[in-house]
């Protein structure tokens, strides 16, 4: 129910928003057909060769992106003809602001009007350092024509690009993530869906092809991805003080939670600002070295190819997160250095905590700042979460009757100053506690996710069950009823189902807590008897109708065990922290005004 309709899209670096969900989800509708065998393993031998070989000439690259073109995409002499290199017309040719004429490397076109024109540069990068030459050349041929899409690609990576009267868009393919485990990647299933020549085929004369005109109705979506982020920094605060759960309590013992949580909502809302500013070039992301040592994006990409590539690595390193101290670092006090020019931007935000400050705030800040230099704290398979839950999203779209989640990247350069201040005027609407000694805290999957010490569930009779959940489900259908036109409650049930799905699948802990697994294991066994027996009293499934067989019982008895299961969203052992909304609930609006 929450996968991304088209596999590989959320894995993808982008810039500003190219699909939305519900155009994403169109596109990705025209599925390609099964590529052959043979074709598979002549991609992987060729990738292979690719990324070997250091040195690979311009006819290397030329010959490789022909035949992804041509065999992977389907790009071939049945459905359209290509001209390369010197047999590319003079008339693709466009005079550039500098005077020299830019002009495809490979073109693709067909009777219908179709065109796919591909760049190819020699840079190491594509759009960082030297590699942002051939992007604004490209952007500038196309805002001289009639097309809006292009492919640039250096061989390695792969970059779709639009090109709009006012702005631009584009999403990134990477080859050393077209391979894991012994077979093709989902990017390569997004790489053969977007580039697929019916998308790129206008119907009929005088209208776009569905590929350009999805992009083209993309630009409203942005609303709904920036309604939802406010829960994912939430989540990213919340994994921050999980991390740094010992250092806090042996240097912050006597720090109200209150403070800690301010402290790190202001770390986690620096990397929202550093996001926005990379996304509007405030940041120089497109220089080479900041991009490699010190940016938000750099670092994200680097941790995602490690992690696509499986193992424990990123749980056992520790170097992501002293990358970005040294990025908050260099954003406060600026950098001369010729080759990094960055200016001293200063500001609270930045401003660095203080182990012997009287403020509480300040020295949780210097515990957040600080900590990892101590000891190994705050792994990079962490980081790379926190990254995850600032830069992807989760939006439901309506499909009939009932919805579906579908992931999606937030586009930052979208997102007004304002919106940064109602985002973090809703991160205070929740407050810092932990679980108290010798009891559990647990979290249910119903209404707005109330977190109850798991000794007052087992205490409760079954008619105190019974107003729990009455009152529940009072509390989410008022809440529904404001949101929901009349006719679209008979999809409710539906979509309870698919956010308790979505709740199970939140519930993953953190690498590296193996001293913890087995009591998280024996509490949450614990919860799940309680669970079993409130979904029973609660009537959470419907009781067999007709006469109970062996096999009816069966599967009743399986039914009550998943609800079970799925009713239980998150354990949290007896001293961890976690965050609620005042008034002990998970979910909260976060819906605040903001002058601008």
């Amino acid at each position: 129910m929450n996968t991304p309709t088209l596999p590989g899209w959320e894995r993808l670096r982008h810039g500003g928003l190219l699909l939305d969900p519900q155009r994403l989800s169109e596109v990705a509708a025209h599925t390609p057909e099964a590529l052959p065998g043979s074709f598979e393993r002549d991609l992987r031998k060729r990738i292979g060769a690719l990324q070997d070989t250091s040195g690979a000439t311009s006819a290397d690259i030329s010959a490789f992106v022909a035949f992804v073109l041509r065999s992977i995409c389907g790009f071939d002499e049945s459905k359209g003809s290509w001209q390369r290199g010197s047999k590319v017309l003079p008339a693709w040719g466009r005079v550039a602001l500098s005077g020299e004429t830019v002009k495809p490397r490979h073109l693709w076109q067909n009777p219908r009007g179709a065109v796919l024109p591909v760049f190819i540069d020699r840079e190491k990068r594509v759009g960082v350092g030297r590699g942002r030459r051939i992007t604004s050349q490209v952007l500038g041929w196309l805002r001289g024509g009639e097309e809006q899409l292009a492919l640039i690609t250096n061989g390695r990576q792969w970059r779709l690009v639009f090109a709009g009267l006012d702005y631009d868009a584009w999403c990134e393919w990477d080859i050393d993530l077209w391979l894991e485990e012994g077979g093709l990647s989902p990017q390569v299933t997004a790489l053969r869906t977007l580039l697929l020549p019916t998308l790129w085929t206008p119907p009929d004369n005088g209208v776009s092809a569905p590929l350009l005109a999805a992009i083209k109705r993309s630009r409203k979506g942005q609303a709904e991805l920036s309604a939802v982020l406010g829960e994912r920094v939430r989540a990213a605060v919340e994994t921050l003080v999980q991390a740094h759960g010992e250092a806090l309590r042996q240097h912050c013992a006597d720090v109200p939670p209150a403070e800690i949580y301010r402290a790190a909502v202001r770390v986690v809302m620096r990397l929202v600002v550093v996001l926005f500013a990379e996304s509007r070039d405030l940041l120089p992301r497109d220089n080479a070295l900041y991009h490699g040592a010190y940016g938000l994006g750099g670092l994200f990409e680097e941790l995602e190819k490690i992690a696509a590539r499986g193992g424990n690595s990123l749980a056992r390193a520790y170097s992501a997160w002293p990358r970005l101290l040294a990025l908050f670092a260099v954003i406060r006090e600026g950098s001369h250095h010729p080759a990094l020019p960055v200016p001293a931007y200063g500001g609270d935000l930045f401003a660095p905590g203080r182990a012997d400050s009287p403020e509480g705030l300040s020295r949780a800040l210097a515990v957040f700042e600080n900590a990892c230099f101590d000891r190994e704290l705050f792994s990079n398979c962490e980081v790379h979460a926190i990254l995850e839950e600032i830069t992807r999203t989760r939006v439901k779209l309506r499909q009939g009757r009932s919805s579906i989640w579908v992931a999606a990247p937030i586009d930052f350069s979208d997102l007004s100053s304002e919106y940064i201040g109602i985002l973090y005027e809703g991160l205070l609407d929740f407050e810092l506690k932990t679980a108290p000694a010798g009891d559990p805290v647990i979290f249910l999957a119903v209404g707005d996710q109330p977190a109850l010490p798991l000794s007052r569930l087992e205490a409760m009779d079954d008619q105190a069950i019974k107003n729990l959940f009455e009152k529940l489900k009072d509390k989410k259908n008022d809440d529904q009823a404001e949101e929901e036109a009349p006719e679209e409650s008979a999809a409710v049930e539906e979509e309870d189902d698919a956010e308790l799905e979505m709740a199970e699948d939140a519930d993953v802990e953190p690498a590296g807590e193996e001293r913890a697994d087995d009591e998280r294991h024996s509490t949450r066994t614990r919860a799940e008897v309680w669970a079993r027996r409130a979904v029973d009293v609660a009537r959470l499934v419907q009781k067999p109708r007709g006469k109970l067989t062996p096999e009816k019982k069966l599967i009743h008895e399986q039914k009550i065990a998943r609800k079970a299961r799925q009713l239980v969203t998150r354990v949290i052992l007896p001293g961890e922290w976690y965050l609620v909304r005042w008034g002990g609930t998970r979910k909260g609006s976060g819906t605040f005004y903001t002058r601008p």
